[in-house]
């Protein structure tokens, strides 16, 4: 087959070159101007305060909110010994200075209670105390 002069072989692979320039240029183009954002208008604030997720928490750097109830403190061999329940879960042991959650820490164990600090902010609490016992009749003859 033959080609009339003015399209020979050489311009021919030339023009199709050009076109996949165009073409690469255009693609790129479109992936490269920003998608419009589809989340809804909130405020930053709203957004930020949203922790109740804990792989959010992982990355934060404040103190994790940790619902603490003291039911005893106690001398033991390795000192004093407090007894902690963190988020309404079963009591655990914890000696000073332990980490009870990420920014929380057990910084000390008085007599009555114990002291916690949350970040730069200390807390004391002290020992729940059991209700008074109901009133109970003599159950024996006299």
């Amino acid at each position: 087959m033959q080609l009339p002069e003015q399209l020979s072989a050489p311009k021919i692979v030339q023009a199709l070159a050009l076109l996949a320039a165009l073409a690469g240029a255009m693609t790129w183009s479109l992936l490269l101007t920003s998608a419009e954002s589809h989340t809804p208008d909130a405020p930053p604030e709203r957004l930020a305060v949203r922790s109740d997720n804990p792989a959010l928490q992982w990355f934060s750097n404040r103190p994790a909110q940790v619902d603490i109830k003291v039911s005893g403190v106690m001398a033991g061999a390795r000192g004093a010994v407090a007894i902690l329940s963190l988020n309404d879960g079963l009591p655990r042991s914890f000696l000073a200075g332990e980490a009870l959650s990420q920014g929380v820490r057990l910084l000390s164990i008085e007599g009555d209670g114990v002291m916690i600090e949350r970040g730069s902010e200390k807390t004391r609490l002290t020992v729940s105390k059991l209700p008074d016992s109901p009133f109970l009749p003599v159950l024996t003859r006299e």
